[in-house]
């Protein structure tokens, strides 16, 4: 037993525990998402050193990498020719995208090496596997019934070592699968492996992750229609986890949650919206990194309020082969599942060849498990998921072009390298950010503006919520430039330009962002500039119809620049929440729109109040228009 392979795996696990720890302590800044580009980074520092250990000790001459490993090639180059090929928003995500890709390639080239390397080298592979796994299960099983009955009601509590128990399910989902193969190989202890493969399944019924659920149910089947049929100690292992799920089943909270079917309707969203990306990029898509930049253009009618209001943005569309689609085209997609493709024929092939070989059918089983998880999640952004599989098929898949052994390894750490590079810039940048969103969370506005500025560059554009850095720079000029001349300024045209200028900025970077085109707006209103305000409204509520802010204060500009009728119309359609309509300035914008708009109007919903608008006081004329608002939300409703 090597317990060091045993160890590092459980240490890598640990990473994103451990870098929290350490920054609650102070011993490191903010790290954002610990679960993402430190995992990345980590990973990144162990396949150098892996490739050099090669290098040190290999008694082979050449190394045959296998026609997958060249299809990922030319998707890596594919990905990195983007800004010749199309106009990207976001250098840095570009890069971000396009590095995580590369460090995936160096994976691949990794995984071909560690083949010819011996026996040794794939049990400390395993060894490895079954301390990531184990710590990753044992983490969250502890953590789950720690939480107690709060957890079943809501496993979202729950989020494991990865950030999130959909991350935290699919890394341990992955890796029990290859736990199970390094047992048979007769790599480690029977009692050791069955006790992470039970507590693994343990952690994946409790996470409630329903791609999960069912890519593992796929793979079970196909390796049973194969002809494994689980015996002994891993037979009871199956039927444990198969009779947890039942008993949670049993649960009302779980079966309300398995069968809503919300989030797969949010997803036909992000679906739609991708789609009509790659319809109007068909052969380049947008670019790598760019899909979060470009989904509010399509608008963001039906999504949740915080969406709607710019509060959270989506970044990604729950489909690794959408994204693919729309963010690097039909020939990227090509790339991609031409991948896959050849791993599933290869591994066909392979079983047909070899049909009572278990690690054959396994890794169809495998295939299947990892399709099903990113046809509804997105596990080419998470390491954890994504490193072990991709490693596999570089050991696995071998074949193809021969290359001299030492010309592969310089290769594989130059370009594992990029990747840990890119990895390390996207920490760093996490780090700057996490700050930034502190210090906006406080409402710190000198240090708001100076610690944007001073984080903003082309391997920082973008925080980890699609918020544009310039933005917060925008923010706290904002801000500062406002308490500075008292609550109850006039401002001018010549106020606020420094802010003006950086939210012109951050929109070069995200043109569709809500939250820059609100406060723009906002901007332009105060100074009295109703005209730029008019239209920076309009392009916000182009994109967000029901932003209750933008509703309002469309109204309110509207009114100041004389279009009465045209503000009415926008009150009468905007179904706010209730703070918006106890708020002075919306019941002010109500009266002065009601009793100022002509004397002919064409909407049905407002000539009621052409009659009755001289007979009522401002109150009563507000209160009357509110119930006649109360009753149109009625009807909507009902139809």
């Amino acid at each position: 037993m090597n317990y060091w392979a045993l160890f590092i795996g459980g240490v890598l696990a640990g990473i994103p525990q451990i870098l929290q720890t350490l920054g609650e302590k102070g011993k490191v800044s903010p790290l954002g998402d610990p679960g993402h580009w430190p995992v990345h980074l980590a990973f990144g520092l162990l396949g150098i050193f892996a490739a050099i250990s090669i290098w040190r000790k290999h008694d082979t001459k050449h190394v045959q990498i296998a026609w997958p490993v060249v299809l990922w090639l030319g998707f890596v180059l594919w990905a990195w020719l983007a800004p010749g090929l199309v106009d990207l928003y976001s250098i840095a995500e570009w890069k971000y995208s396009s590095g995580r890709l590369t460090l995936y390639l160096g994976f691949l080239l990794l995984g071909s090496a560690w083949f010819v390397s011996g026996r040794n080298r794939e049990r400390d592979f395993y060894q490895f596997i079954l301390g990531f796994a184990g710590w990753l299960s044992i983490d969250y099983m502890f953590r789950f019934l720690s939480a107690g009955t709060e957890a079943l009601h809501d496993p979202y509590i729950v989020p494991g070592l990865m950030g999130h128990k959909n991350f935290t399910s699919s890394a341990i989902a992955l890796s029990l699968a290859f736990v199970f193969i390094g047992w048979r190989k007769g790599f480690y202890d029977a009692g050791l492996a069955l006790g992470v493969l039970s507590t693994g399944a343990i952690a994946i019924v409790m996470a409630q992750t329903r791609s999960i659920w069912l890519g593992s149910a796929v793979a079970v089947g196909i390796g049973a229609l194969l002809g494994f049929v689980p015996k002994g100690s891993f037979r009871k292992v199956i039927i444990g986890a198969i009779g947890l799920v039942g008993l949670f089943l049993l649960s009302s909270p779980v079966q309300e949650r398995i069968m809503d079917p919300s989030n797969l309707k949010i997803r036909k969203v992000f679906w739609e919206h991708s789609l009509q990306m790659s319809a109007e990029y068909p052969l380049t898509g947008v670019g790598p990194g760019q899909w979060r930049i470009h989904f509010p253009k399509y608008g963001l009618t039906g999504m949740n309020p915080s969406v709607a209001e710019g509060v959270t943005a989506e970044v990604r569309p729950h489909n690794d082969f959408i994204w693919i689609l729309s963010e690097m085209g039909s020939i990227g997609l090509l790339f991609f599942v031409g991948f896959f493709v050849w791993i599933g024929w290869f591994a066909l092939k392979r079983c047909r060849a070899q049909p009572k070989e278990l690690e054959q059918s396994a890794w169809l089983s495998i295939l299947a498990l990892v399709l099903i998880y990113a046809s509804f999640e997105f596990p080419i952004e998470r390491a954890a998921f994504f490193i072990p599989f991709i490693f596999m098929v570089g050991y696995q898949i071998n074949g193809g072009i021969r290359l001299p052994m030492k010309g592969a390894l310089i290769a594989t750490i130059g370009i594992l390298g990029a990747g840990t590079l890119v990895a390390w810039k996207a920490t760093k940048a996490d780090q700057q950010n996490e700050l930034i969103n502190l210090q906006n969370s406080q409402k710190n506005a000198i240090a708001i503006e100076q610690s944007a500025l001073d984080s903003y560059s082309d391997w920082n554009e973008m925080d980890r919520f699609g918020n544009p850095i310039m933005y917060f720079a925008g923010m706290g000029s904002l801000f500062n430039e406002a308490k500075s001349f008292g609550p109850n300024a006039t401002f001018t045209s010549e106020n606020f330009i420094r802010a003006e200028e950086y939210f012109n900025q951050a929109l070069e970077i995200h043109p569709y962002h809500v939250v820059t085109l609100y406060q723009l707006a906002n901007l332009h209103r105060y100074r009295n500039d109703h005209e730029s305000a008019k239209g920076v409204y309009e392009r916000l509520l182009a994109i967000s119809p029901r932003h209750p802010g933008g509703q309002l204060h469309y109204a309110v500009t509207l009114n100041a620049l004389g279009d009465y009728e045209g503000a009415a119309r926008v009150l009468v359609s905007a179904f706010l929440e209730k703070s918006y309509y106890e708020s002075p300035d919306y019941q002010r914008a109500v009266v002065e729109a009601l009793r100022k708009m002509p004397n002919q109007v064409k909407h049905e919903g407002l000539k009621p109040f052409l009659i009755s608008r001289n007979q009522l006081s401002d109150e009563q004329l507000f209160q009357a228009f509110q119930l006649a608002k109360e009753k149109r939300l009625e009807e909507a409703q009902k139809h």
